[in-house]
């Protein structure tokens, strides 16, 4: 069964998996302005998010929650 959760971790997985491709297969002369700009902006700040996404928010909710409990 696919989920929301199964599919950010693909996206996560495959963007990241991108960015490591596009440093092995670095030209000797390096990419394009276009290229660099959209590695720079845009595939980083997808697998940013996603991380933050997938792993960071479910973890500030639990902290959040035993936090409650210990102060009721």
């Amino acid at each position: 069964m696919k989920t929301w959760n199964t599919s950010l971790r693909w996206v996560h997985f495959l963007f990241g998996l991108s960015i490591s491709g596009y440093f092995f297969f670095l030209p000797a002369d390096g990419y394009s302005a276009a290229v660099n700009n959209v590695y720079k902006f845009g595939v980083i700040a997808v697998v940013f998010w996603t991380g933050v996404i997938k792993w960071q928010l479910p973890r500030i909710s639990r902290w959040r929650q035993r936090r409650q409990i210990k102060q009721a």
